[in-house]
């Protein structure tokens, strides 16, 4: 089966190379090297890490899958038509390319900078490189750890050195997230040479990379809700003060360009295989609402001339997208930016913890401030129709009120956070009352891992990615 082409970007004068492939077993390849010459300068390696992990790790199998899974699009052919169908999904090689973005390509660079920057290294004195790439690693751990469970982390991207990995418990990993974050606020705040156009995302802010590493450590504190309501909700205020102020802290790549080499992988994956159309779920719940953002962000099919979503489990191929919605060109091109977080996931980060320690009208005010935040981020909506659209929504505030809204505001791109809000909440239900079944709890570990490392590999296989959740979920020990 054709394969994706491949991303360069020549930015900086720094030559960053990523990818993405699809073969019949994974939709995802990004072209990276597993041995890495640790001479490489900190300042070659940033670019590429900037690009590598919001392309490799936010953009690829995971939110794709995720996407089917929580009902923002639908599978209309091919591997994610079977993945709404519930088949296939139990397979080790469903994700193989992304275990090797993570653990081959993404966390072994970021350790070199690591290591070469930090104090003892061979370009000692680059704090705010070493800085950006633990925020950088939290992040990747986390999405590592949120799909998987139990993965490498202390022992994670040591590259030929250690082939054979231990695993962590999902409740360690967690631990070590914050404890990088922690580290990372300390280096960003340490003189020293700033990276300039070597950093992609934030161009070398540390200002802007410390108000990151807050955000997701509330993010990650509030994952933690199942496990600590009263204790995971007072770390998450205290961090998310800290973190973002405005919409324009967002943590977001925006250097996708239009030549076929640098397109956005969304847009790369849907002009190239067209697996997926507009879910059903997602536009019947903005109809419901009345919501402005439904016009905006998904496009008239082109049989029916009007809006259409695709029913998730559907037995209808619509590669040629005719019978069902696509997101607009507005939403969906080759440019779009990529976020990681944002300023309106904070605030419903804020609503429900402020929920949870029954301060209800702080909840509230973040709950209205987050529907505002999104609906600017995503559309630019007027503050006339902002402010129609929550007095007809949201003068109460709730957990399921808060998701939904969240649920929203993570399409088209971050899907793997609704699937994480879905797993740990159950919200929103009707993801739950899919025509076949719910969808897994957890992905099924990597072919190639077991070839290699099966001794350390936890014992989680087959049909039980649909039956044992990860920790965070229940607080139930991970298989081992």
């Amino acid at each position: 089966m054709k394969k994706y082409r491949f991303y360069s970007f020549l930015i900086a004068a720094a030559l960053i190379i990523g990818g993405t492939a699809c073969d019949e077993d994974k939709l995802d390849e990004i072209d990276t090297n597993p041995n890495s010459p640790e001479q490489v300068s900190v300042n070659l390696l940033l670019p590429q890490v900037t690009v590598n992990v919001p392309t490799a790790v936010t953009g690829a199998d995971l939110a794709w899958y995720s996407s089917v899974f929580v009902q923002h699009t639908a599978g209309v052919h091919a591997q994610l038509q079977e993945a709404d169908r519930r088949s296939g999904l139990q397979n080790n090689t469903l994700v193989n390319n992304m275990w090797n973005n993570i653990y081959a390509g993404v966390l072994p660079d970021l350790n070199i900078i690591i290591e070469r920057g930090s104090a003892g290294g061979e370009e000692e004195g680059n704090f705010r490189h070493v800085g950006i790439a633990k925020v950088l690693k939290a992040y990747t751990l986390s999405v590592a750890t949120d799909a998987w469970g139990p993965v490498p982390s202390a022992e994670a991207g040591q590259g030929v050195e250690n082939r054979t990995p231990t695993y962590d418990s999902q409740e360690q990993v967690y631990t070590q997230i914050q404890s990088l974050l922690d580290e990372a606020i300390v280096d960003l705040a340490t003189t020293a040479p700033s990276p300039g156009n070597q950093d992609l995302i934030y161009g070398g802010s540390a200002e802007l990379w410390t108000r990151a590493a807050y955000s997701l450590k509330a993010r990650y504190y509030n994952r933690l809700s199942n496990i600590d309501p009263q204790g995971s909700a007072t770390a998450a205020l205290e961090a998310a003060a800290q973190g973002f102020q405005s919409a324009a802290d967002n943590l977001v790549f925006r250097r996708y360009t239009a030549a076929a080499i640098g397109e956005h992988p969304w847009y790369q994956e849907s002009n190239d295989r067209s697996h997926h159309a507009v879910s059903q779920s997602f536009v019947t719940t903005l109809q419901n609402l009345n919501d402005p953002r439904l016009e905006a962000m998904v496009a008239p099919a082109r049989d029916p001339g009007v809006i259409t979503g695709a029913p998730n489990g559907t037995q209808i191929n619509d590669q040629a997208n005719r019978a069902f919605s696509d997101p607009t060109a507005a939403v969906l091109n080759a440019t779009a930016p990529m976020p990681m977080m944002t300023y309106d996931e904070l605030l419903f980060i804020q609503a429900e913890a402020q929920l949870r320690l029954g301060n209800t009208g702080e909840a509230l005010t973040a709950y209205q401030n987050g529907i505002r935040a999104a609906m600017q981020r995503q559309i630019n909506a007027p503050a006339a129709a902002i402010d129609a659209y929550i007095a007809a929504n949201a003068s109460t505030v709730s957990q399921e009120a808060i998701i939904l809204q969240k649920w929203i505001a993570f399409w088209l791109f971050q899907p793997f956070e609704a699937y994480n809000d879905w797993r740990r909440t159950g919200i929103p239900g009707f993801v739950a009352q899919h025509q076949i079944s719910p969808p897994p709890v957890r992905f099924p570990y990597a072919q190639n891992e077991l070839d290699t490392n099966e001794a350390n590999v936890p014992n989680i296989r087959g049909t039980q990615i649909f039956s044992d959740p990860v920790w965070w979920v229940d607080g139930q020990p991970d298989t081992q």
